[in-house]
Formats: structure tokens, C-alpha cells, sequence
């Protein structure tokens, strides 16, 4: 599933840290286990964080800025009628913090949030990890790192479901579900291992301000480090044009039901491209 916020560029702080092997495209890329004291005060500055080795008070944090994220989703506003906006979200949520506990590997799981607004010299200053994402993404490399159905359920996938908007919603999610695996399974044949983004998405309270583009570089750039394409299934025609925005083709329209949202699969090749890189 794949939301998105869209606008243009932040400030973006400097900081030295581990960087697990990752480029960043003008924005600093660290460890989330890392404690950094900044070098400059700005609360607009962003930076962009890898989830491996993060805190659950971080992966919960991350899941709360999906679920908000996902609040007007075409697809559940359908199949509520635009009635319960807040279960949409508590159902996104737990969606992502299924993703994350199922996950084996959290080093293709990325935020973007504010950087540490405390001046040089001020006390105590915070970890990252106790600010809130602006923009939250959890992507698996499949299939090396794409979770297995015993993980999956491992990861709550019965009490995700439970915690659906209504019976409806649940069994239309399985059936998307079921269609998406086949897809990807036909896209692997076709070629050959790929960077799955599960999950993206941007606070409603920062979209239209560039900062979904800014996460999504630095995703197509790991997608490039690993010589894969990227893959991913957009929600509605607005996510579809972000994604197009962002170098990525529409390779099916879905529809579960005739009378629903049009859903999008989708990916971006340049990863496939050593010199688009």
C-alpha cells in the first residue's frame, strides 16, 4: 500500500555518522541508534534516518505517521463511505507495524523527520529517535528479505485484520493482498530481484512540501546501490501522478471490484541502469 506528500525541498542539516553504506542526495542519511548533538538549530531542517537497530518507541512512532498518513486513502474511504476516518488510520497503523515486525532486516526501512533543533552546547539534547517522522517508508529487498506468510502472521496479521473499519474492508485487503503477491511473483520472472516498497507515506500535516520526494531519493538510491529496480502498488490517481513524478511507470491498473478506486503497480527502473544512477 503507498500513500504520499508532495512539495518542495526543506533545509537540511549536516551530521557525521554511520552511514550502513548508503549515499544521500543532499540530505544526511544516519543510524537510528545513533545519538547525534547537531552542529546548527533549525526545526524546519530535516534528515533522513535507516530503522535498522532503531527503538520500538521509534517503529511506533513510524506506524503512527503511516497510519495518519493513509487517513484519506481512496480505496477505504470507499469501502467506509467516508465515515470513519479514524479506524482507516488505527487500521493503517497496525498495517505498518505489522510490516516492521515482520521484517527481518530493517536496514531498507527509512524516516525523514526534523533534525535536532537544540543549539551547540545546549543540555541535555534529545536522541533522534524521541522526534516524530514527517515521512515514514518500509521496504524489503524480495525476495531475499520479503517476509514469508508465517512471518507475516507472526507480525499480526489476525489482529490487523480485526482492527479493520468493518468486514467489508478486511476481506477486500485480503483480496488485494492475494493479487499483489501474484503480481510481484510475475514482476520477479520478468526482472529478477527487486526494492518493494510496502508502505510510504507522509504526515498530512507536512505534505505538499517536497519532503515525500526527499525520502524517495534516498530509497531509489539504495534501489540503485543494489542493482534493482523498484516496485511498489499505488493507492489512488493522486500517489499515481507522485510516483510518475518520482521516475516510475504505471504497469497495471487494478480494480478488486468494478466499482472501486483505481489502484496502480508500479516501478522505477533506473536501478536497473548503472549510468541512470
Amino acid at each position: 500500500m503507498a500513500t504520499c506528500g508532495i512539495a518542495s525541498p526543506g533545509l537540511y542539516q549536516t551530521v557525521s555518522a554511520r552511514q550502513r553504506g548508503q549515499r544521500s542526495l543532499g540530505m544526511p542519511v544516519v543510524n537510528a541508534s545513533i545519538e547525534i548533538a547537531p552542529s546548527t538549530a533549525s526545526c524546519e531542517k530535516n534528515v533522513i534516518i535507516t530503522l535498522d537497530g532503531a527503538k520500538d518507541s521509534k517503529i511506533k512512532l513510524s506506524a503512527d505517521c503511516f497510519g495518519k498518513s493513509m487517513v484519506g486513502d481512496p480505496t477505504f474511504t470507499w469501502l467506509t463511505d467516508g465515515n470513519c476516518p479514524d479506524r482507516v488510520v488505527r487500521f493503517f497503523r497496525n498495517v505498518a507495524r505489522m510490516g516492521f515486525k515482520a521484517a527481518a532486516d530493517w536496514s531498507t526501512c527509512w524516516v525523514l523527520q526534523a533534525a535536532n533543533p537544540h543549539l551547540p552546547g545546549a543540555k541535555p539534547s534529545p536522541t533522534m529517535g524521541s522526534l516524530a517522522p514527517k515521512v515514514v517508508c518500509i521496504a524489503y529487498e524480495y525476495p531475499r528479505t520479503f517476509p514469508n506468510a508465517w512471518r507475516w502472521i507472526w507480525g499480526g496479521l489476525g489482529s490487523t485484520l480485526r482492527s479493520a473499519p468493518n468486514l467489508r474492508a478486511a476481506g477486500y485487503f485480503m483480496k488485494m493482498i492475494k493479487a499483489f503477491d501474484k503480481a510481484k511473483e510475475h514482476f520477479f520472472k520478468e526482472h529478477g530481484p527487486f526494492l518493494y516498497i510496502c508502505c510510504f507515506g507522509t504526515d498530512p500535516d507536512f505534505q505538499g512540501k517536497g519532503l515525500g520526494s526527499d525520502l524517495m531519493r534516498e530509497v531509489l538510491t539504495r534501489a540503485c546501490k543494489l542493482g534493482m529496480p523498484a516496485y511498489l502498488e499505488a493507492s489512488g490517481v493522486d500517489s499515481c501522478r507522485f510516483y510518475q513524478r518520482n521516475g516510475f511507470q504505471v504497469l497495471q491498473e487494478f480494480k478488486a471490484e468494478p466499482d472501486a478506486p483505481a489502484m496502480f503497480l508500479m516501478a522505477n527502473f533506473q536501478g536497473k541502469s548503472p549510468a541512470a544512477c
